[in-house]
Formats: structure tokens, C-alpha cells, sequence
């Protein structure tokens, strides 16, 4: 086995079978991620990661800045610190009951460079997020931050918003897999195949055409063109452990997206990015971003190599 394969297979595994989750919270988010998290390391026997980040002193005001300068500044530092440890001290007691190995993380920084340390350092395979879930993600909770780190991830990254349900099992039973057809989605629909036979739920491919595009003459053809493309991408074993299924569609990528997941009762939406054809090809980053914003279903974003 060469090294790239032997590369892509250790990278499969560790999509599928994460060793280390970090979970990456404000604090306020952390009751409806703790599920999510707890539930996957059940799953794949992973050890998990409570990161926070106190970020620092930020005002608009000179005047207020120079305010929190000197004890003000530290004892606010302080409570702070001390909040997170009360908090996530509590949650981690909780995770360790149920058996999973759990640690606490709290750095003082910017909460896009903690969670990119911590993703590092502790060589972590898997990012969990949380999101408020308004459109265009403008007050996602890692506020600007977002955008960079849903964009420079190396590991998948596990976003729930407060309408993301846990599925009934705490696992995928029904997973939606959008594919871009660009540059990279042979290997993105691969993982998400590989993720469906590890949960053994059902995977729907979907492809979205530009509305405009059924007008043209050759619409039938292209239909039909896509659809054997989405065939060719699930295994001839598939129907040993699960069953998949195909769907292409015509209209606003995200609007169609969000209308699958509905329709199925996806409990997990797999999603492809490409860092070098603006993040989401053709339709634009905003797709991705407003997917995850608007899913009632935790969505999984993992970069095209």
C-alpha cells in the first residue's frame, strides 16, 4: 500500500472513529452540546475535550479599556476563570461518570486561535461546535471567528445549533450527504459512506442543479448525467449494511438541502468544503454557512484534500 493510501486510510478511520473530540463552547451552549458529544464518544470510544477561551479585554471605548486596566481587568479575568472551571468542572464530572475520559481546557485568548491550539496540541480528531443559528451565521458564537475556523479546520467539524435534535439512539440513522461534483467530492462522498456504514443509517446523495438549468434543452440528459455520477460513488457492497439512496434536485442550494433533510428525517448532514473554490463551489461559502444556521440536525463539514 502506497502512502498516500495509506494516508486516506488512516484518515477515514479517524472521520469515522475519532480517538479525541474537543468540544469548544461560550459556556452558554454547553447543556445542548454535552449530548452530542457524550453520545459520539459512546459510539466510538473517543476521549473528550471541554475547550474554552477567555478572550481578552475588547471595548470601543478608550476610556472603558483604560477602566478595566489593573485590578478591574484582573478581578474580571478571575471570575471569569473561575465560572468556567465551576461549569465545565461539573459537566466533565458528569461525562466521567458515564464512563468517558474527559478534560478541561480554559486559555486566555481569542477563541479562534484557543480552538486552533487545542485542536493541535492535543491532536484531536474531531471539533464540536455550537451556533445560535441566525442567517449568515453574523452571531455565530465564535462571532468573526467563524468563518476562519470552519475554513482553516484540519479535523471535520461537528456543528449543532439549538434546533439540532439528538437522533432517538443518540446516533445517525439517516444521513444526507450534499455533493458539489467540483474538484475533491469523490473522497468527501467516500466518507460520508464510510460514516453511514459505521452507524449502518441510510445515505442520501443529493445533488442541487441551478434552477435555470432545467429550462435548457438538454435538461433530461443532464439529469441523467448527474445521477449516474451519484451512482458510481456508493459501493456495490452498500446494500450489505444499510441502504442509499439518490436525489437530484433543482433550485436555492440551501433551500433544497434544508427541504431533504425534512423530507427524510436526516439526523445528520455530511458536507463537503473546498478552501480553494470559495469553500463551496458554485453556490458560494453563504450555502454551507446557512445550512448549518438553519438544520434541524447537527451538520458535519469536512475539507476536500
Amino acid at each position: 500500500m502506497d502512502t498516500f493510501e495509506t494516508q486516506h486510510q488512516l484518515l477515514k478511520r479517524s472521520f469515522v472513529v475519532p480517538d479525541k473530540i474537543l468540544v469548544a463552547t461560550d459556556l452558554t451552549d454547553i447543556d445542548y452540546l454535552i449530548p452530542h458529544a457524550v453520545a459520539q464518544c459512546e459510539a466510538t470510544g473517543a476521549s473528550l475535550f471541554l475547550a474554552h477561551a477567555i478572550p481578552p479585554v475588547e471595548s470601543g471605548s478608550l476610556d472603558a479599556a483604560v477602566a478595566l486596566i489593573g485590578e478591574t481587568g484582573k478581578h474580571e479575568a478571575l471570575k471569569h476563570l473561575q465560572q468556567a472551571r465551576r461549569i465545565l468542572g461539573r459537566v466533565a464530572a458528569d461525562v466521567r461518570g458515564r464512563g468517558i475520559d474527559c478534560e478541561i481546557v480554559i486559555r486566555h485568548g481569542h477563541p479562534r486561535e484557543v480552538v486552533a491550539e487545542a485542536t493541535r496540541d492535543l491532536h484531536v480528531d474531531r471539533l464540536i461546535l455550537g451556533t445560535h443559528g441566525w442567517r449568515n451565521l453574523k452571531k455565530f458564537f465564535l462571532g468573526s471567528s467563524a468563518l476562519e475556523i470552519l475554513k482553516s479546520a484540519t479535523v471535520p467539524v461537528w456543528t449543532v445549533g439549538p434546533l439540532g435534535r439528538l437522533s432517538v439512539h443518540g446516533q445517525p440513522t439517516k444521513i444526507l450527504h450534499p455533493v458539489s461534483l467540483s474538484s475533491g467530492f469523490e473522497k468527501a462522498a467516500e466518507l460520508a459512506v464510510e460514516l453511514g456504514q459505521f452507524y449502518k443509517a441510510e445515505v442520501t446523495l443529493l445533488h442541487v442543479l441551478p434552477h435555470a438549468a432545467l429550462a435548457q434543452s438538454s435538461a433530461v440528459h443532464l439529469i441523467e448525467r448527474t445521477t449516474w455520477e451519484l451512482a458510481h460513488l456508493i459501493p456495490r457492497e452498500m446494500p450489505l449494511w444499510t441502504t442509499a439512496s439518490i436525489a437530484v434536485k433543482a433550485g436555492e442550494v440551501v433551500e433544497r438541502i434544508l427541504q431533504t433533510a425534512n423530507d427524510i428525517g436526516a439526523d445528520l448532514i455530511v458536507m463537503g468544503s473546498n478552501p480553494d473554490v470559495a469553500f463551496w463551489p458554485i453556490h458560494g461559502e453563504n450555502a454551507v454557512y446557512n445550512v448549518i444556521a438553519e438544520a434541524k440536525c447537527p451538520v458535519l463539514t469536512m475539507r476536500h484534500s
